[in-house]
């Protein structure tokens, strides 16, 4: 069986890689990986092999696309190109199946080359609620078009369900990011200081902000701003990472340059490999990305999720929702820090999955072809 996995940015790549190692290892598929978007010319090579996936295993092929402006004007001008150069991709290997992750904008797409080519879709985390992010109106789509759903909780199966996808494509598997972290193995205080170039002083909080792209008025620059600014404050060592590849990047990056020609945070534009490693020795999570939504639970960390991105999202009892507000995020902030939430984090069981996802998901991939690429919409009380 022939396989395609589609990854659009290093994002995508950390919760789908356990997929893709799961996908090489199997001596019955034949894995094919695209990449494209979020990935300077020359570096998904060395990022694949990053997150697990060995030279020989699989067979890379980068679409040559990377989105250099962020804005929507860019992301429309670099769609169609993606599209073209998937079908031509899908023509030329002609997998049995392509894999797709989430609901990024590229995929409205990349989708649509595999539908049309006839090609079976498996999607990953359908089914999901983000009301704050375009990515909630793009998962749903996604759902639509895709013949296997891999869903991570018992609510993204209702959903699905309620979008009138049959049983028989719905399989709640768990979300495969957690299957990287199946042994936390904290950082040392002196591989921090090796990695780092500076001591563990805690607390240590780790912070992402990526823009709120539902409804984005150009502030998100000073939005990110203020989310940086409490979390050091309060931190005795913060380390800050970049935001994704939407609409008004730029501008946070920026902030993020400030601050780290300031030196009152350590800023890193991804953490790659060693992101469990940092999660597994954080005091807490701060911004309003999916990894304090879906990750930090199995880590027992406190999550101050900020904003509306995630909204409606489901989340375990170790996050704290907030608004965009400074006075807001400063006492959330403390509230995470606070022993007794600390404790309280420490009993949450992440509603997410038990970290051996990738296994089951494999299942469903391999088994895509028994089901046929017609789709009867299902009417949930129909006859009753």
């Amino acid at each position: 069986m022939r396989v395609l996995g589609f990854v659009g940015t290093r994002a995508d790549l950390f919760p789908l890689a356990p997929v893709l190692v799961q996908l090489a290892g199997n001596p019955d598929v034949e894995l094919h990986v695209a990449t494209a978007v979020g990935f300077p010319a020359g570096t998904a090579a060395s990022r694949l092999r990053e997150a697990g996936l060995q030279d020989g295993a699989f067979v890379h092929h980068d679409l040559g696309l990377h989105l250099d402006d962020a804005s929507a004007l860019g992301q429309l001008a670099l769609g169609p190109k993606l599209s073209g150069n998937m079908a031509e991709l899908i023509q030329r290997s002609k997998p049995d199946a392509v894999v797709v992750l989430g609901d990024r904008w590229e995929l409205l797409y990349v989708v649509p080359a595999v539908v049309v080519s006839g090609v079976r879709l498996v999607h990953l985390h359908g089914g999901e609620v983000t009301e704050g992010a375009l990515d909630e109106r793009v998962r749903h789509a996604v759902t639509k078009l895709a013949d296997q759903h891999c869903v991570s909780t018992a609510g993204a199966a209702r959903r699905v369900a309620q979008l009138g996808e049959s049983p028989e494509r719905i399989h709640q598997t768990g979300a495969p990011g957690l299957d990287r972290f199946r042994e936390p193995n904290p950082l040392t205080e002196e591989e921090f200081q090796a990695e780092f170039g500076r001591p563990l002083i805690r607390p240590l909080l780790m912070v992402t902000y990526h823009p709120p792209t539902a409804e984005m008025s150009g502030n998100a620059g000073a939005l990110a701003r203020q989310v940086f600014d409490e979390s050091i404050a309060a931190a005795g060592t913060a380390i800050l990472t970049y935001p994704g590849f939407d609409a008004g990047r730029h501008e946070i990056v920026a902030e993020l340059e400030e601050i780290a020609a300031g030196g009152t945070a350590i800023v890193r534009e991804s953490l790659g490999p060693l992101y469990p490693r940092v999660m597994a020795t954080i005091d807490a999570l701060v911004g309003n990305s999916s990894s304090g939504i879906l990750e930090a639970a199995t880590f027992s960390v406190p999550v101050v999720n900020v904003g509306d991105r995630q909204k409606g999202r489901e989340s375990g009892a170790n996050v704290i929702h907030c608004r965009d507000e400074r006075p807001g995020i400063h006492a959330s902030i403390e509230k995470a820090l606070s022993a007794e939430f600390q404790e309280l984090a420490r009993q949450v069981v992440n509603p997410y999955g038990d970290s051996h996802s990738s296994e089951r998901i494999e299942r469903v991939v391999v088994g895509s072809g028994r089901t046929p690429l017609t789709k009867a919409f299902i009417d949930i009380g129909a006859g009753e």
